[in-house]
């Protein structure tokens, strides 16, 4: 597998935290899957996509099938708490992701992130002609080197024309429940935000999709899995004591169990394999 990663124009970045570029070695016409790769399943390649905070995934020259979901172009995926099965029909396959921070999907594109939470849908199924449009410019280019800079200047154009106050309150509310480590009531991040707190989950479920608590849990997910691969990146032990500790678990049990409520391996089990962005696991992380 393969990944290519480019960095939105830093004016993006508050709201897009990259764009991703993935395919399988070779062509998707001539290529046969290992038979001993347990990635693939009767011919058909599945990939394990993790918990995120709302994405768009375009597939080229292939159909794939996402919990039921059969699509071929550009898709919308809404904040998610449990893996998504994405199994291509045809075997191989070549797409990309944008990867949003949390409530960057709301600011650009104008989607409720409550409505959309927990589901996927095509862009011809929700209808938007900014999502039909990002669906054109897939199709009518292939390279990313191509696509990255018509990306950007698509939603720069999307820019909110005043600043969204929401969309602050929203980013001074995610960096404390990161300073807490988790440890923060829905009243207090209400209280960050200035709010009410009927008004301020009103607000939070629009931008993000899901409640604070179930945020809370995912954000911590997220931040555990980014450590685990930096040690790994850099060639330091994983201590997965220290590693619940640091991200505000109660034990090493209270994190395996996180982990397999996510839809993920055992926590030892991805420290085994623990490279970035590896083939083995999502194109999600944070």
């Amino acid at each position: 597998m393969f990944f290519q990663i480019i960095q939105p124009t830093p004016s993006l970045r508050p709201y897009i935290s990259r764009y991703v570029f993935v395919r399988a070695e070779g062509s998707t016409d001539t290529m046969t899957p290992p038979a001993d790769d347990p990635r693939f399943v009767n011919g058909k390649h599945v990939q394990t996509l993790l918990p995120n905070y709302g994405s768009l995934i375009f597939m080229r020259n292939t159909t794939v099938d996402m919990n039921g979901v059969i699509a071929d172009g550009l898709t919308l995926v809404g904040a998610y708490q449990q893996s998504i099965a994405l199994t291509t029909l045809s075997g191989w396959f070549e797409g990309m992701l944008l990867d949003f921070e949390p409530g960057g999907m709301h600011a650009l594109l104008d989607i409720d992130l409550q409505q959309l939470a927990g589901k996927v849908l095509t862009a011809e199924q929700y209808g938007d002609e900014g999502l039909l449009q990002l669906d054109r410019i897939f199709k009518q280019n292939e390279t990313a080197e191509e696509i990255a800079p018509l990306l950007d200047a698509f939603f720069l154009g999307h820019l909110p024309h005043k600043e969204d106050i929401n969309y602050v309150r929203l980013q001074k509310v995610i960096a404390a429940c990161d300073a807490a480590k988790g440890a923060i009531s829905a009243s207090e991040m209400a209280g960050v935000a200035c709010l009410g707190e009927r008004q301020f989950l009103r607000v939070f479920r629009q931008y993000v999709g899901i409640a604070p608590k179930q945020f809370i849990r995912l954000r911590r997910f997220h931040k555990t899995i980014q450590e685990m691969q930096m040690r790994a990146h850099s060639g330091q032990t994983i201590d997965l004591i220290s590693v619940a500790v640091n991200h505000g678990y109660y034990d090493l049990s209270h994190m395996a169990l996180e982990f397999q409520q996510m839809g993920c391996v055992s926590p030892s089990h991805f420290r085994m394999l623990g490279i970035p962005l590896s083939a083995d696991f999502s194109i999600f992380f944070a």
